[in-house]
């Protein structure tokens, strides 16, 4: 039903009592009141309804949000963990190791029945005149990198001595042949003098040729002359024919000379310059001899003191459960992938691993093989800790460290295959969560998911991104 607005309030009772629907009533008294209201307050409303339209508009175009890739995901350590093996044979009494959990250098993780002392104490005294050997050699490295001339024992310094024998001859066989090259390069360029001066001459030579052949054609052209008019004897033209055949003759040795000395003085020229590169070369080793030589000592050194070192964790584990029959934790660390069960043990057998103190843990991602073609190093990470709610304990941030190339078919936790994922490394820029005043470790076997970003994309695009994709997709599909 349609209805005038009128002005006059009697025939606005009038209308109210015609209009007996109340959402009649209500449209009527609010078109009413908007043509009640003054111009200007009009254009008011009308002009912050657009400022505020075109406002956030603005707000959606010029602000940037993270786009992401979500991928799901574990911590690993970064660094090898130290497996703790069965030095021997027996029986696994009882196992104190648990994933995840803190142990410190002498806890005890296992206790173990040895199956026969004997192997026990061999090993024992295997390892020590190991570690006393492996030290003898440390001493002999020390002398050697030190100069000393003494390495403790006698066969270690007769070993010094021969090394550093070794190395005298080493460095005078270098120096003896950087002199010859030097006395190559003297001789080289004494012949070079010699052949400068020879072709100077044979260019002299060939000058004074050519001027003797130029006489001797002056001189055969003037009696042939006075031959026509019979001034001359024939014999005397004959001659002097022969003297411009003589004098051609010797231009063209001297000639053939100029070039002989040239070809001699270029390849004299090589050969010099040979020689100083065999110099350099020479010079460039026996320079490099002693460096050369303190690099291989010390690489040499860094390998024994680990070997020593192991050497020692494992001696010292071995005594312990030759006394105690317990296995212990060589290091401080964090028990990582226990393997041991009670129950028979072989030796060698692989019982737990423990991740050393003050090493890092990363996040190992698999990313979906849409997303791998928007990664790569050097990316800003948010890591969401499926153990601590980021509502509550916030996120770590991390950056990509590595994406592998080789792509893996990895299941999800229902055991549907995802296809072709990506492991992907990120660094975590803390090691620890803060949870109630107290910092909590992050340990290998933690999940979490990564948050990789991407790029920066504007509010508005996402807001329209999916508009868009569906109007496109709207004249393709059939």
């Amino acid at each position: 039903m349609k209805v005038s607005i009128s002005s006059n309030p009697a025939q606005s009772r009038q209308v109210r009592q015609q209009l007996a629907n109340p959402d009649e009533s209500l449209t009527y008294e609010l078109g009413k009141a908007v043509q009640e209201l003054p111009p200007l307050y009009t254009r008011l409303l009308a002009g912050t309804i657009s400022v505020m339209v075109f406002g956030t508009i603005a707000w959606a175009y010029f602000s940037r949000v993270d786009e992401v890739a979500v991928a799901q995901g574990e911590l690993i350590p970064f660094a090898q963990v130290r497996p703790v093996r069965s030095l021997g044979g027996g029986t696994i009494q009882q196992v104190y190791a648990r994933e995840g959990k803190s142990v410190k250098k002498g806890d005890v993780l296992l206790d173990v029945e040895p199956e026969k002392t004997k192997v026990i104490d061999a090993d024992i005294a295997r390892l020590e005149k190991s570690s006393k050997l492996i030290q003898d050699d440390l001493n002999r490295l020390e002398a050697e990198r030190s100069g000393n001339g003494s390495a403790g024992t006698a066969i270690q310094d007769e070993f010094l001595n021969a090394r550093l024998k070794a190395f005298d001859e080493q460095k005078a066989g270098a120096e003896a042949e950087a002199n010859q090259q030097v006395a190559a390069i003297g001789e080289a360029r004494t012949r070079l003098s010699r052949l400068e001066e020879n072709l100077i001459n044979a260019q002299e030579n060939l000058k004074n040729a050519r001027k003797n052949l130029e006489n001797a054609n002056e001189q055969e052209r003037g009696l042939r002359t006075l031959l026509t008019d019979r001034a001359v004897p024939r014999l005397e033209y004959i001659r002097a024919k022969d003297n411009v055949t003589n004098a051609e003759d010797k231009v063209v040795s001297a000639q053939d000379k100029v070039v002989s000395t040239q070809k001699e003085l270029a390849g004299q020229l090589d050969r010099i310059r040979q020689s100083e590169q065999g110099y350099q070369a020479a010079k460039s080793k026996a320079d490099g001899l002693a460096s050369q030589r303190q690099s291989e000592i010390l690489t040499t050194l860094t390998k024994r003191k680990e070997e020593i070192a192991s050497m020692k964790g494992q001696l010292d584990q071995s005594r312990k459960q030759r006394e105690l029959s317990k296995i212990t934790a060589p290091v401080d660390g964090t028990v990582y992938s226990v393997k041991a069960t009670r129950g028979p043990v072989q030796q060698g057998e692989e019982l737990l691993s423990i991740l050393p103190k003050g090493e890092e843990v990363v996040l190992e991602v698999k990313v979906l093989n849409r997303d791998i073609g928007f990664i790569q190093a050097g990316q800003r990470v948010k890591v969401k800790m499926a153990t601590f709610p980021f509502q509550e304990f916030g996120i770590v941030e991390g950056t990509v460290m590595k994406v592998s190339p080789n792509a893996i078919v990895e299941k999800d936790q229902n055991g549907q295959s995802q296809g072709p994922v990506f492991p992907t490394r990120i660094q975590l820029n803390k090691q620890a969560i803060d949870v109630n005043g107290k910092k909590v470790e992050l340990t290998p076997g933690m999940s979490a998911s990564g948050e990789i970003v991407t790029r920066k994309k504007s509010v508005l695009t996402f807001l329209i991104e999916p508009v868009t994709r569906r109007f496109s997709e709207a004249f393709q599909v059939r």
